[in-house]
Order: structure tokens, then C-alpha cells, then sequence
């Protein structure tokens, strides 16, 4: 038989692109001592439990007046396991408690609404330890980064095909959405947020000029190295940049001649990547090709200039990680955010009771079929009188049949 060759039907989604001018430079204006801090892909709920707690206690001790968070702060992952039942068999990690207690809310807009809320809860705390403002800069990036234009355009596309699905549908027994009620098409709203007047939920990709020299944003291109793509955007822009993406730590300064008449004037540059606060052990989809280090960004306000580091987090040689702030250690209780795996030792391993079943053959019981369905495989009774009379001169039946 010969090869055919069949038209595939391809879907390609095309991915939305934004520019800063676009998605909009809020400003944003400091006084002197007042100070900051940067943070970036968390990727609530699977983010670094330990590490978060660490930061947060930075933040109570410091009182930044402003908390920038710059993208990635939740996983788009996290929404999909209420709608997407392909079996992964590269990552077989339990869900977190927070889904778990989102699936058991009920239907699929409980279901989002109970992870959105507990997405602003998770935000609303970073408010509540520094008691100032925080400025939310959700990320619209799509270079392998989950973001969050890409977890709204799936919980509303879902949404659409449940609810086209009910309407197909009028006799199912049970639906998979209602379609009496819409879900937020605004991020601030999903989160709850829109009613908490210290945290600005900006455009999705958007920035912030601080005291018009120090701009915080997320970015659109990477590079291999630390340090290497917040100074093309500092070559690109002529300012200072705190950016996040990818989850790089780097800190860089230059100083360069502003004038020398009639003295040498001096001109200040800094760039900086502020690190990644994810939990390694459960994104393993971001790989190791990228060399990425947890940390984030704290600075404060000298002469109407922000002066400012990327604070990298280290592990010491008793498996806990540290990070070092105006020479004031934070350290979590106890190793975390270790490789998964255990010892091997060249004993037998222990060997699972399967109760003396195979687990080769794993009995599947069949789904009952809703009610009031049509099946086209249902069996048909066929009661015929004479059996002769379904051959009639043509070879096709002739009898009269009842079902």
C-alpha cells in the first residue's frame, strides 16, 4: 500500500507582544530614606515556601515603602489542573495544598475563583509585612516562562468551550461549567484584589520610572549569562534598569564623565537582575540550561537617586540557605529546596505489596453514560417474522421490522 500524505489540521496560537510605550511607564516618585524591594517569578502556589517566608521577614524588619513585583508571581500551571486531564508522565509531583483545597470548592468557577482568591492572599501579604505600597507588574513574556496574560487567556478560553458544551449539550446530566455566570476577565478582579487600595495591579508587561532614573520591569529578550541582558536594556534605554525575566541575579555599576568644565562631573549607572523565588524542585520544566540563582532586589533613596543590590541566596555547608542584607544574616530552619532523589545503597530494595494482583493488568471500570444521551453504539433489538423475507430479489431486506 502506498504512503499517503494527509493535510494535518494544525492549530497555532499566536502568542500577544506588547512594548513598554504600549503597555505603559507609570512614574513613580521617592524621597530620600525611603527604600524598596524587587521580587520576581515565585510562581505561587509552587514557589519557595522557605525562601518566601525568609524575604518576608526581611520585608517586616526593613519596611520598604514599596514592594515591586515584577512578573511570574503565579503559576498558570496551577489553573490548568482544573481543566486538562493529559497524564504527565515527567512530572508526577502531588498537587499543592492550595489547588487541593480549590478542586474540593466545587464546580469549575468555584474552583478558580477559590485559587484566585488565594493568589491575592498570597500578594496581599507581601502589603501586609511592609505596610506600604505594593505595585503588581503581571508579565505578558513567552519565551518558556509561564506568565500571567497566558493564565487569563486560559481560564477565559476554557470557560467558553464548558460553556458552549452545556449549550450543545441541554439534556447532560451533569455540566462541566454554568453558563449562567462569567469569570473575571481582569487580573486584579481574580485575584480579589481590586478592592485593597495599597496594591496597583498594573498592565500586563508594563514598568515603573523611579524617581526618573531607575526603571523596574520585566523584559522581553535574555541572555545566557547573568548580569548580560539588564545592560543591553541599560545600553538600549540610558537608564538605570531592575529587571526580572528569567531568574538571574546580577548586580552591575559604572561610572562615566557627565562634564569637566568647571570640574569633573561624575555620572552613576546600575543594572541589576533580581533572581527567581520558584521552588526547583517542582518547575522542572524551566531546566538547567539557563543559569538562574534565587534572590531579589532591595535598595533605597540617597540624594533623589535609588542605590540599590541584587541579594543572591547561598547555601551553607549545613544544607540551609542564607541571604546576607546590610550585613544581617536571615537563614531558614532547615534545608529546603533540595534535589529530589534519596540514598542508594547496594541492598535489594524494598519491594511494594500489590496484594497479589498484576499491576500489568489493571481492571478499568467503565463510566456510566449520562443520562438522557444519545449513543450511536447502543444495541438495537430487531424482531422479525419470517426470516425468508429478508431476502428480497436485490439481496436487500424486504421484511417489515420492529423495533
Amino acid at each position: 500500500m502506498p504512503k499517503a500524505t494527509h493535510f494535518k489540521r494544525v492549530v497555532v496560537k499566536e502568542d500577544p507582544k506588547t512594548s513598554l510605550h504600549e503597555a505603559g511607564i507609570y512614574r513613580m516618585t521617592l524621597k530620600d530614606g525611603m527604600r524598596v524591594v524587587a521580587l520576581g517569578h515565585m510562581y505561587f502556589p509552587h514557589h519557595d515556601r522557605s525562601m518566601v517566608e525568609c524575604v518576608l521577614q526581611y520585608i517586616r524588619d526593613s519596611k520598604p515603602d514599596v514592594v515591586f513585583l515584577l512578573g511570574g508571581i503565579i503559576d498558570e500551571d496551577a489553573f490548568k489542573r482544573f481543566g486538562e486531564d493529559e497524564a504527565n508522565y515527567l512530572h508526577d509531583y502531588p498537587d499543592a495544598p492550595e489547588v487541593d483545597e480549590a478542586l474540593a470548592a466545587g464546580g469549575f468557577e468555584d474552583q478558580v475563583l477559590h485559587l484566585g482568591e488565594s493568589c491575592g492572599r498570597f500578594i496581599e501579604r507581601f502589603q501586609e509585612a511592609s505596610g506600604g505600597k505594593v505595585i503588581y507588574i503581571p508579565s505578558a513574556t513567552h519565551l518558556s516562562m509561564s506568565n500571567e496574560i497566558r493564565l487569563m487567556e486560559w481560564v477565559q478560553a476554557t470557560k467558553r468551550f464548558r460553556d458552549g458544551w452545556c449549550k450543545d449539550h441541554p439534556k447532560a446530566s451533569e455540566w462541566p461549567s454554568d453558563p449562567t455566570i462569567s469569570l473575571p476577565k481582569k487580573l486584579d478582579v481574580l485575584f480579589n484584589l481590586h478592592k485593597n487600595p495599597h496594591i496597583h495591579v498594573l498592565r500586563y508587561g508594563s514598568s515603573v520610572l523611579l524617581n526618573n532614573q531607575t526603571l523596574f520591569m520585566i523584559g522581553d529578550f535574555r541572555r545566557r549569562h547573568p548580569g548580560d541582558a539588564s545592560r543591553v536594556e541599560w545600553e538600549q534605554r540610558l537608564i538605570n534598569i531592575v529587571r526580572s525575566f528569567d531568574g538571574k541575579v546580577a548586580s552591575s555599576w559604572r561610572t562615566s564623565p557627565d562634564h569637566t568644565l568647571p570640574g569633573l562631573s561624575l555620572k552613576f549607572q546600575e543594572f541589576h537582575e533580581v533572581g527567581f523565588l520558584w521552588d526547583a524542585s517542582r518547575m522542572g520544566h524551566l531546566r538547567d540550561y539557563d543559569r538562574r540563582a534565587s534572590g531579589f532586589y532591595t535598595g533605597v533613596i540617597v540624594h533623589d537617586e535609588l542605590f540599590g543590590q541584587a541579594v543572591p541566596v547561598i547555601r551553607g555547608t549545613d544544607g540551609r540557605r542564607s541571604f546576607v542584607v546590610d550585613a544581617f544574616p536571615y537563614t531558614e530552619d532547615s534545608p529546603s529546596g533540595l534535589p529530589n532523589g534519596q540514598e542508594i545503597s547496594l541492598s535489594p530494595r524494598e519491594i511494594e505489596d500489590d496484594d497479589g494482583e498484576d499491576p500489568r493488568r489493571v481492571p478499568v471500570t467503565p463510566e456510566p453514560s449520562p443520562e438522557g444521551s444519545d449513543s450511536a453504539d447502543e444495541e438495537v433489538e430487531v424482531e422479525v417474522e419470517n426470516p425468508e423475507d429478508l431476502d428480497g430479489e436485490d439481496g436487500e431486506a424486504s421484511g417489515e421490522t420492529t423495533e
